[in-house]
């Protein structure tokens, strides 16, 4: 009887010893499951605040293009300006009263340039440049054996850049190398 005693009171050390593994296997599992869950929290986390700071490049970067492209018909329209004011030098080739408009006009196209480049437009050279179709827009072609191939030999409309960017392009005349031979 003491022997059943015995074994009774070792089963029942053994359930005892069994039940606190069993408790201490399943807190291990809960802390680890918090830690996967900790881990996890972390890494949405770090997604979200590289989320944040995608949509905040791009926004400024949309805000850069809308301010550019905003002043872009702006521009275009202070450009044609200019063109009217240089016809008006151009014609102005009599050498009498007109003079002192000519020096009047030459002084306003300058100050009108000036502006433009303190924003940022800047105009093309183009004569005596070779033609290029990103920048130029040729309008006409002359045969010419002298100059090279695509040379531009007469701007007739200047072209403007913004932000190194093609505002408009220069209407120009190239050459062509004569079919006589």
């Amino acid at each position: 009887m003491i022997k059943k005693e015995a074994e009774n009171g070792l089963d029942q050390e053994e359930e005892l010893v069994e039940e606190k593994l069993e408790e201490a296997a399943e807190e291990v599992d809960e802390e680890v499951s918090l830690e996967a869950q900790v881990e996890d929290l972390n890494d949405k986390l770090l997604r979200a605040q590289a989320e944040v700071q995608n949509v905040r490049r791009v926004a400024g970067q949309e805000i850069s293009k809308a301010r550019l492209f905003g002043v872009e018909s702006l521009a275009r329209e202070f450009i044609s300006v200019g063109d009217n004011l240089q016809r008006a030098l151009d014609s102005c080739k009599e050498e009498t009263v007109t003079d002192v408009i000519k020096e009047g006009l030459e002084l306003t196209l300058r100050s009108f340039e000036g502006s433009l480049e303190t924003a940022g437009i800047i105009p093309i050279k183009a004569e005596g440049e070779v033609f290029d179709p990103e920048k130029h827009e040729a309008i006409s072609v002359i045969e010419d054996n002298k100059k090279e191939v695509n040379t531009i030999v007469e701007v007739v409309q200047r072209g403007f850049t913004i932000q190194n960017r093609i505002l408009r392009p220069a209407k120009v005349v190239v050459t062509k190398k004569s079919d006589k031979k």
